[in-house]
């Protein structure tokens, strides 16, 4: 047992991709935690609510992703070339900038929070109030880990990522036993967020006190052109993950839309726990790639763990969908339990676009957000038009992925093909 440990250890990619994995199964733990407890302790209109607002949080959040995956592309080409202090004085200056721009999405939220509570029916306009602080200090929250992954030092990426999964589901199951209800779950997520901020400072070690005279002009224009096809992409993928909820939100009632929403979040547990493996794929691809040596022996290795772990978790959620829905939401959600092992493949497909968005994303094949397109207005276009049931709307859902997956593995055979004519 000792010697298969050590082996373990001795393969650094399969070593950190089960260290990351773990950190990520563990904050998936504390996250799926809190949705527990809010799922015992909010009304059924309450946790739709929450959970239409985090699917809106991605879309509204869109700067704050899209600059995490700039970073994470920029440090890890400047951790290839050892240009430490560049890389000091590049999370100065993006704290700066994060900063302004927070404040300026907090205030257009927040002067939103009218017509965002109207729109999806949310009676307590508070929790809106807080949900505009979280997005706006999201943008600043995310910059260390952003940091960390780009470094690859997945160990204090993955510690991270447990702390403040952990601070989010103490502060905010405190707030709502206490007794401030759906408003509470926000209040707690911005003392969360303020508290993993300075803990991210801590684990980074940079500092504030960068080199000023060294040059990075070259780097943020290519944050700057790294960017926008990077907005493009998430913005088309987040939509392709999120506005079934949204949707749903809109032309069921309060209660229905609260069972799909539980049935959604049982399923994207397969989205954080088995999306470590994108998330070790994307810094090293980029870094191959730098280094331009061949990348398609490490994708291949990561791709059959990915499938491996897909396989078992639709599998669980196929055979054992009461025991797993109960287990979170008790008998409230016992509805939900009839949706799960069809969204679970929803789920599945999810994380393997993902998984090839973003390798597309490593090698700089930015023509990737063509492929996404045609499946987001699809889904929206059916789900607009076939709505009977909640069952309508899954079926779209799969039909899309699979429509989607399978135009980026065409995408992806010709870049194969292209790469062995260039050879």
């Amino acid at each position: 047992m000792i010697d298969k440990l050590k082996e373990i250890k001795e393969n650094k990619d399969l070593y950190e991709t089960i260290l990351v994995g773990a950190g990520t199964i563990a904050g998936a733990f504390f996250s799926y935690l809190l949705q527990f407890v809010l799922g015992r302790k909010l009304s059924v209109e309450d946790y739709g609510s929450f959970n239409t607002l985090l699917s809106l949080s991605s879309l509204i959040g869109v700067f704050s992703v899209v600059l995490g995956i700039s970073l994470v592309k920029a440090v890890s080409e400047l951790y290839v070339n050892g240009d430490s202090e560049k890389i000091k004085l590049l999370f100065v200056r993006v704290i700066k900038l994060s900063l302004i721009v927070g404040c300026i999405l907090f205030t257009i939220v927040f002067l939103a929070r009218g017509i965002i509570s109207n729109t999806f029916k949310i009676n307590n306009i508070s929790a809106v109030s807080f949900f505009s602080i979280i997005m706006g200090f999201g943008i600043v929250s995310g910059i260390s880990s952003s940091f960390l992954q780009g470094l690859q030092k997945f160990k204090k990426f993955s510690m991270l990522s447990v702390i403040s999964s952990f601070n989010r589901f103490i502060l905010s199951a405190l707030f709502v036993f206490i007794g401030f209800g759906l408003a509470g779950v926000f209040g707690g997520m911005v003392v969360s967020a303020v508290i993993s901020f300075f803990i991210g400072l801590l684990f980074l070690g940079l500092g504030f006190n960068g080199a000023n005279n060294v040059d990075l002009s070259s780097i943020y224009k290519k944050i700057v052109s790294f960017s926008l096809p990077i907005a493009a992409i998430y913005l088309l993928n987040t939509s392709l993950t999120n506005m079934d909820l949204i949707l749903v939100k809109r032309y069921f009632a309060p209660i229905e839309a609260g069972y799909y929403a539980g049935a959604v979040t049982l399923g994207k547990i397969i989205l954080f726990g088995v999306g470590a493996v994108t998330t070790v794929m994307f810094p090293k691809i980029i870094a191959l790639y730098t280094k331009k040596e061949n990348f398609y022996p490490k994708l291949k290795s990561l791709l059959t763990i990915l499938v491996g772990l897909l396989v078992i978790s639709v599998g669980c959620y196929s055979i054992f969908p009461g025991i797993v829905t109960r287990l979170f939401f008790g008998k409230t959600f016992d509805n939900s339990v009839l949706y799960l092992p069809a969204f679970s493949i929803v789920a599945a497909l999810y994380v393997l676009i993902n998984f090839f968005t973003s390798f597309f994303l490593a090698i700089e094949k930015r023509k990737v957000a063509l492929f996404l397109i045609p499946g987001v207005l699809t889904q929206y276009v059916l789900i607009n038009l076939f709505h009977s049931s909640l069952f309508d709307v899954i079926k779209i859902d799969i039909f899309v992925c699979i429509m989607t997956l399978t135009l980026l593995l065409i995408y992806f055979h010709a870049q194969m093909l292209n790469e062995k004519k260039t050879v």
